[in-house]
């Protein structure tokens, strides 16, 4: 909502409220998404290191390291690593790697760019006339495709 000179309002008192709210709705997300075994692999590895630097006792790590291997939840590796991390440290998987604008916009002035050739391939390769239509339609497809398929993995990455 603005305002008459399109400034947004200011800030009311139930304001924070919302905020706080909607804080808690994203952390209980985060918190119940499932864990790779790559992720658990990482806590232990973060175990391991705390214990090579006195921060725990064997039997805290033989404890947190079969927390962390039975953990299904992001949730419950944040308990098993409780106390070790700094503060306001993010745990390996509350990052998600971001590339930018610039790769996403290139990755679409390259798709519009080779677009064309991707859907002549397709058609020439279904509906081509003889085997030379179809060839014709494979090698656009071989020559277009693949590097669409890469630009599109390198300017979204998942993890």
């Amino acid at each position: 909502m603005t305002t008459s000179h399109g400034a947004a309002p200011a800030p009311g008192p139930g304001d924070e409220d919302l905020q706080s709210t909607d804080a808690a709705r994203v952390e209980a997300v985060r918190d119940a998404r499932l864990a790779s075994d790559a992720e658990r692999e990482l806590v232990c590895e973060v175990l391991n290191g705390a214990f090579g630097e006195g921060r725990l006792t064997a039997a805290e790590l033989d404890d947190r390291t079969s927390r962390a291997l039975a953990a299904r939840t992001h949730g419950d590796l944040d308990d098993v690593l409780v106390g070790l991390a700094g503060p306001g440290a993010a745990m390996p998987w509350a990052t998600r790697p971001e590339r930018g604008i610039l790769p996403r916009l290139m990755f679409w002035v390259v798709g519009i760019l080779t677009s064309p050739f991707v859907f002549v391939g397709s058609m020439f390769l279904l509906f081509g006339s003889d085997g030379g239509d179809r060839i014709f339609g494979i090698v656009l497809m071989a020559l277009f495709l693949p590097g669409l398929i890469a630009l599109y993995r390198w300017a979204h990455p998942q993890h």
